[in-house]
């Protein structure tokens, strides 16, 4: 997980270091750093199946990198101004995953345990940035170059958060054995 968090750290600085100067090889590194990220969340799904049944949700969003990754990879083969359009809807599918999954802890559907607040406030957090994101990339397009570099910021924001979610986990789990 510590893996894809901080890819989708380099994907936001690499978005905005290259914004200005975005060309067809940009596209497909980007859309590779993408699909990569989508890999190591199949990685870690596959390998974190035993302590969780209901990996679901790690599939999706391994899923949901690799699509997108394949569609930026194709669009900047083409016309490389509708990898904005394509990065606000991979934030948007991304919103929907995480607004659900947040849904199901909320209610306590992965076996009854309790849900810290600190990890509830992250998944609210996650669905805003990315609601956000794809909001203002669909509705406020100013050009490429700004709205590339907007779409720079959410990767680095979902980056970080992934960081925050597996130390909490790390924790939980360290308390959990402490316990038992």
């Amino acid at each position: 997980m510590l893996t894809k968090g901080l890819i989708y750290v380099l994907l936001g600085v690499y978005i905005l270091m290259f914004a200005q100067s975005f060309t067809p090889l940009s596209g497909q590194i980007l859309g590779s750093l993408f699909i990569l990220a989508g890999i190591f969340q199949f990685l870690f799904s596959s390998r974190n199946h035993s302590t969780d049944n209901s990996n679901i949700w790690g599939y999706a969003y391994g899923l949901n990198d690799i699509g997108f990754g394949i569609a930026i990879v194709v669009d900047a083969m083409g016309d490389t101004t509708t990898i904005v359009e394509t990065m606000a809807f991979w934030a948007m599918v991304y919103a929907v995953l995480q607004s659900v999954q947040a849904m199901y802890s909320f209610i306590a559907a992965r076996g009854g345990k309790s849900i810290p607040v600190t990890n509830k406030l992250i998944h609210a957090a996650d669905v805003l940035v990315a609601g956000g994101m794809s909001y203002v990339l669909l509705s406020f397009t100013r050009g490429f170059d700004e709205s590339m570099r907007l779409s720079g910021l959410f990767p680095i924001g979902l980056g970080l958060s992934i960081f925050v979610l597996t130390q909490q986990m790390r924790s939980q789990a360290a308390h959990q054995q402490r316990v038992s």
